[in-house]
């Protein structure tokens, strides 16, 4: 008995996932089965077996279409998978036993649990604890399948160091593991972390999550590993943002100076070669700046001038104007007074009356008469004015009455005349007011640019010597210290996470060994197989060329992971694994047969009273090696051209576009 493999003890008897049974049902009421399948730990071999005779056509002779991919995706179904692949498979299955479905007993750390699934999409799914198939259809059974698919993830992924991937907090899943475990045979294994083709895994970043999740997986990181991750994370986010801003904040004064240099040279008139500033030179920008400057402050006193003489020469207007508004106003008020008297309007006489006795105060100098208002004949004569009674009599009121109304006709001519006069010289003192205000504007507006020239140089001044003195702008260094600050954050972070990626050292050197061990024993030589913890894409690396040995990394790294679950307390992987077809992803018969004879030998040294502690499935089509065509490793034998040797014991029937065909999936 060989013993390679005597540095690497088994830690339990048994895989913490195995599949014991499958049942193929094609009715459940009445049970009616289709195939059984006992599996059993260790390896497990489908073999989809080639006729011994060349008779029979091509199609019947090859070693394809007989149902080993559908019974890897059944094993998916059965394990909680629903994925597109399995759905297409499901809706194949149900067109040909339409209240059929697929049953197993699976072990999940230690307990027994029957499952079954429907073909049918609108049947329902329930599972129970138990070990007969009977159990499954006991109503007195405990069970239900939401607890069963709940089981997996307490299991496997509730025991994990953290339950959200680092960088995304994406929560892990229990359909995470079981596409490393159930490899798609569509990948043509070609790369460590792409385990399905066509459904995806369902991580947010397909590159960098599946490397991270195996980790997790084997115990390469703690929660205080994970911790410090997330934190590297979450620092290198925010420098990113920060140094992100660098690149604007530099040329943000580059752009600034250049664009106020452009507006300042505009408008003073400065050529693009002359300096900014004064030298032996004749001009500069500076010294036009301030000749501009000084220009505008002189045409603003001048303008300054002007508008004072032009207000001092319309103040004697501005006094003849009001005087004839007032003059205007009483003889509009007399006229008002007459027309009362004529229209015999009691009231708006009373009114005007009060109107005109206001003369009666007036105090100070009189500009009408140019007299004092006590001497003015006009105020005398005014005051003097309603002196006729309201309440005469009949013969009086008519005796007057053409004195009214030559009175009336004399107001009206009066008035006219200082209105016609009054309009006059409104025109002239709005003319005189225009041009102040056409002066004030000038005086304005040139006052508001020497503003804005003074802003625009002073805020020349500091950019220009920023960049003469190869100085940052306050912003940006306000910036570049941050980033610093954070430079500095994350280098102690990173410290921090490789150290305690050091004191998990032991973990990781368990893992190198084994691939070692393995890969010699594939290989027949030392020294060509590493383990490399922190690689995004070979983590298992052959140091060997072709296309073979790539097909081969994978394989090792799968049964390293396999092995070690089976003989270290630190992964978590369930000791489950399911390869579909690896002999015909471009891999070599001899390395193929030494692949499947370095797994039969774990199992073998593995094992303790007939039990092992892992279980792999693989199909082929491609016979195995001599030593394992036994019963003990070959647990289904599938042929084509028969239909007895089929999976579902009948060509599963297909429609396609044009056509009917029947197959096989």
């Amino acid at each position: 008995m060989v013993t390679w493999l005597q540095n690497f003890p088994a830690i339990r008897s048994l895989p913490r996932l195995w599949v014991e049974r499958v049942w193929l049902l094609a009715s459940r009421e009445p049970l009616e089965i289709t195939r059984i399948v006992n599996l059993q730990p260790g390896v497990n071999i489908v073999w989809a077996r080639e006729p011994d005779s060349d008779e029979g056509s091509c199609l019947a002779s090859a070693g394809h279409g007989v149902g080993k991919t559908s019974f890897c995706l059944l094993l998916r179904y059965l394990l909680g998978d629903d994925a597109t692949a399995v759905t297409a498979l499901r809706e194949k299955a149900a067109a040909n036993f339409p209240k059929g479905g697929v049953a197993a007993k699976v072990n999940i750390d230690g307990v027994a649990w029957l499952v079954y699934r429907p073909y049918g999409a609108y049947s329902h799914s329930f599972a129970k604890i138990g070990d007969q198939l009977e159990d499954l259809f006991d109503a007195q059974i405990e069970g239900d399948f939401q607890t069963y698919l709940s089981s997996f993830r307490t299991a496997f992924i509730g025991t994990l160091a953290a339950q959200t991937l680092p960088g995304t907090n994406q929560e892990l899943e229990w359909q995470h593991l079981l596409a490393w475990c159930v490899r798609d045979q569509k990948t043509r294994f070609d790369g460590f972390f792409h385990w399905r083709e066509g459904d995806g895994l369902g991580f947010r970043r397909p590159r960098k999550d599946p490397p991270l999740f195996v980790n997790l997986v084997l115990g390469l990181l703690d929660a205080e590993a994970d911790k410090l991750m997330r934190t590297v994370e979450s620092t290198q986010a925010e420098l990113s943002k920060i140094e992100a801003q660098i690149p604007d904040l530099e040329r943000e004064p580059v752009f600034e100076l250049a664009r106020l240099e452009r507006q300042l040279r505009a408008r003073v008139g400065s050529s693009d070669d002359e300096p900014v500033h004064e030298t032996t030179v004749e001009s500069s920008l500076e010294s036009r700046v301030r000749d501009v400057l000084a220009r505008a402050e002189e045409a603003e006193r001048k303008w300054e001038r002007e508008a004072a003489a032009a207000e001092n020469a319309m103040a004697p207007n501005l006094v003849k104007l009001a005087e004839l508004q007032a003059k205007f106003t009483m003889l509009d008020l007399e006229k008002q007074q007459t027309q009362a008297l004529v229209n015999a309007n009691e009231a708006e006489y009373t009114r005007l009356t009060t109107a005109i006795a206001e003369l009666d105060r007036l105090a100070g100098y009189c500009t009408h008469g140019l007299v004092d208002f006590s001497d003015c004949n006009h105020i005398k004569l005014r005051r003097a004015a309603p002196n006729l009674p309201w309440h005469m009599d009949t013969k009086a009121a008519k005796a007057a009455a053409p004195r009214l109304l030559a009175d009336l006709k004399a107001d009206t001519t009066s008035c006219e005349s200082v209105q016609r006069a009054k309009e006059q010289q409104e025109r002239i003192v709005n003319e005189q007011r225009a041009a102040v205000r056409r002066i004030q504007m000038r005086s304005a507006t040139s006052a508001t640019g020497r503003e804005q020239l003074k802003t625009q140089w002073a805020d020349f001044l500091p950019l220009f010597a920023q960049r003469q003195q190869g100085a940052d702008s306050p912003e940006l260094k306000r910036v570049k210290d941050k980033q610093k600050l954070f430079l500095g954050q994350l280098d102690s972070q990173k410290a921090a996470l490789v150290q305690r990626r050091q004191q998990l050292s032991l973990r990781e050197e368990s893992l190198r060994s084994l691939t070692r061990c393995l890969a010699e024993r594939l290989l027949g030589e030392t020294g060509h197989g590493r383990f490399i913890a922190d690689s995004d894409s070979r983590p298992f690396d052959l140091s060997v060329g072709g296309e073979a040995y790539q097909v081969l990394e994978v394989l090792l790294g799968d049964v390293t992971c396999l092995l070690d679950a089976a003989t270290s307390t630190g992964s978590i992987h369930p000791g489950f694994l399911v390869h579909d077809c690896p002999r015909e992803a471009d891999m070599s018969a001899v390395l193929y047969r030494n692949f499947l004879m370095m797994a039969s030998e774990a199992d073998e040294q593995l094992a303790n009273g007939g039990n092992v502690p892992f279980q792999y499935i693989v199909t082929t089509t491609s016979a195995p090696p001599v030593e394992l065509r036994g019963a003990r490793h070959v647990v289904l034998e599938l042929l084509p051209g028969s239909e007895e040797h089929l999976l579902f014991k009948r060509a599963l029937e297909t429609s396609l576009p044009g056509m009917n065909t029947q197959g096989q999936i």
